[in-house]
């Protein structure tokens, strides 16, 4: 084994010293190569923060570019469904348009044609694409567009117009409501203005008609003296037409309150109409008809007919009812003086028969011969008849007193010549004073002729009577008075003939009857009250 080398102790300072030294310089180059190095890595890393910055510049720019990108892609894509939807719109907006039986056109402030739909083609007989870009005045004529000039100067001074008119068409004539709009920007001016223009041709002439039918309706309404009236229930309300107030006394022009029409009417009336409306939907029948009594203010009354249509009919009860009133007063008052009038006829029957079988049995008990009583049941059957004539022409109303006597003595005027003087205001007998003076005059008449101023040359008879008021009712007193016949002689016994007079004939005139024998002739004196009872 080497021996090792021995270092003495200077040199070994020496050595030390120098590796110190160089130690020390070394770390004051690693020193200084650390503040350097700590300098490049600021730099590096100020240098590295800011390419991040610009990296992520540079990512955020091409982030928003692809939005942008994007944004311009789905905007790209919504105008074309704009685009799709506007032409799909356009198409049914066309369609609808083409579909239209009206005119629809857009026209511009040039007044030329810039839309026309498909109605255009029936209207002008001209294709639609034929009228693009035409002038108003080249498209529809000088003598139309004169009459619409107007309008279209209207409306082309932003003012929405139109009219209704008869319109001469390629088509035909037709009524037509024209209407035009105008399109305004958003500066005021006007682009353009639309045109809407509806045939109103079938129209007008269904109101011709309607107005024409309710003419005829109303002439027949008139003609008819029917009057029109409705009632609502709901609002308690009756309407009526100005006939409808002048049958129940109001004034044609006026409304009246329905507690007003029906203070007119009879007592129980109302009952009655509600009764026809039950008894009319009872029957499943929509159609009622009754009868309707009214007091007038004056007193008087008058019968209505009722026709009536029920509507809105619920729970059994009709809301509301329309129909028409017709007057039937005359007809009613008619139907009652019929009554009486068959009431009279049968009285007047029973007692006609009465005295029929009074005339033959007294006929034929005073009789000397078969002759004699024949003559006599046909003459006072004769008379009987006469008066019968008489008062049959006038429906049993009544006879002229002038008549009465007039056929009383016509069968002696005949005989006799003129030899009755007649004198006496005309007055109107009820049936049974007629025939009580008829049969009256007849007995008088056949005695006259037998046995009075008749059986001679110059006998006279005067028949005169007046007519008096008594107790404010009308009385007369009829006297026949026989002259210049033979002398009259009292008879032993009343006849058949007198005691018909007196008896049977004064109790029919509900007055009396006097017949007195004087010398110079016979006198009948007649007292009655000319009244109908």
């Amino acid at each position: 084994m080497d021996t090792p080398e021995i270092l003495n102790t200077d040199a070994l300072l020496q050595r030390i010293e120098e590796l110190e030294r160089d130690n020390r310089e070394l770390r004051a180059k690693l020193r200084d190569q650390s503040v350097q190095s700590h300098t490049a890595t600021l730099r590096h890393e100020a240098q590295g923060r800011e390419h991040e910055l610009e990296m992520s510049s540079a990512t955020s720019r091409i982030e928003r570019l692809k939005d942008s990108r994007a944004s311009l892609q789905a905007s790209e894509k919504q105008l074309r469904e704009s685009e799709t939807r506007a032409r799909t719109s356009e198409k049914k907006l066309r369609q609808i348009a083409d579909n239209l039986p009206a005119l629809i056109a857009y026209v511009d402030a040039d007044q030329r044609y810039r839309f026309n739909n498909r109605a255009y083609e029936t209207w002008f007989c001209r294709p639609v694409k034929d009228l693009f870009g035409v002038h108003l005045q080249d498209a529809i004529g000088e003598q139309t567009y004169s009459r619409v000039k107007p309008f279209i100067e209207t409306v082309l001074a932003g003012k929405r117009t139109g009219h209704e008119w008869w319109a001469h068409f390629p088509s035909g004539l037709r009524f037509v409501k024209s209407e035009y709009i105008p399109d305004q920007r958003e500066d005021g001016s006007v682009a353009g203005f639309y045109v809407l223009a509806s045939d109103l041709t079938d129209i007008k002439e269904s109101q011709a008609a309607l107005a024409e039918s309710e003419a005829r309706l109303r002439l027949a309404i008139d003609a008819g003296r029917m009057a029109i009236w409705e009632t609502d229930a709901a609002t308690n309300t009756i309407t009526t037409s100005p006939e409808l107030n002048r049958l129940f006394g109001f004034p044609p022009d006026v409304f009246p309150s329905s507690e007003e029409i029906r203070n007119r009417c009879a007592p129980g009336e109302q009952e009655n109409l509600q009764r026809a409306a039950r008894e009319a939907l009872a029957r499943g029948d929509r159609y009622a008809e009754t009868e309707l009594r009214i007091i007038l203010p004056d007193g008087s009354q008058r019968w209505l007919l009722l026709r009536a249509e029920l509507l809105d009919i619920e729970n059994g009860v009709p809301g509301r009812a329309v129909g028409v009133a017709l007057d039937i007063t005359d007809r009613k008052r008619a139907e009652g003086h019929q009554q009486l009038l068959i009431n009279e006829l049968n009285h007047r029957v029973k007692n006609t028969l009465t005295t029929v079988q009074s005339i033959v049995t007294q006929s034929l008990r005073n009789a000397r011969t078969a002759m004699e009583a024949r003559d006599a049941v046909e003459g006072r059957l004769f008379a009987l008849s006469r008066a019968h004539d008489i008062l049959t022409r006038e429906n049993w109303d009544g006879a002229s007193l002038h008549e009465v006597v007039a056929h009383a003595i016509e069968p002696f005027q005949a005989s006799g010549g003129d030899r009755f003087q007649v004198s006496g205001d005309d007055v109107r007998l009820p049936p049974r004073i007629a025939l009580a003076i008829a049969m009256a005059f007849q007995e008088l008449g056949t005695n006259a002729a037998k046995y009075g101023a008749l059986s001679n040359e110059t006998g006279r008879i005067a028949i005169e009577w007046t007519i008096e008021d008594t107790e404010g009712a009308p009385h007369l007193r009829m006297v026949w008075q026989e002259m210049n016949g033979p002398s009259v002689v009292k008879p032993q016994r009343r006849g058949f003939g007198t005691r018909l007079i007196e008896r049977s004939l004064a109790q029919e005139l509900n007055g009396s009857v006097k017949i007195t024998f004087a010398p110079s002739g016979v006198v009948c004196t007649i007292d009655a009250p000319l009244t109908d009872h």
